[in-house]
């Protein structure tokens, strides 16, 4: 079983917050194999792309996410300003 692209945000978090891969597992729902798989797939991509073009290509699809998220939160506020506006004429 593979993991999301959520997911391997997610685990490169816990890890670097220095969670081990048994408590990562956990966390994801999945074995701790499919974990140290998963890193080993990390660590062998950083030695041949450089740690930052792999972060980044790991990290994408949460910022996108939560930019997303950020934006549609903004929106909302917006939208509540300018119906209360209306309200008070």
């Amino acid at each position: 079983m593979g993991l999301t692209p959520n997911q391997i945000a997610e685990l490169i978090k816990l890890r670097a917050l220095g969670w081990s891969q048994k408590e990562i597992a956990e966390a994801l729902g999945t074995s701790q194999q499919v974990i140290a798989y998963q890193l080993k797939k990390l660590k062998l991509a950083s030695l041949k792309d450089g740690v930052d073009d792999v972060f980044q290509k790991a990290l994408m699809p949460f910022l996108v996410g939560a930019g997303m998220g950020m934006m549609a939160f903004a929106f909302l506020q917006e939208m509540n300003k300018s119906s209360r506006k209306g309200g008070k004429k």
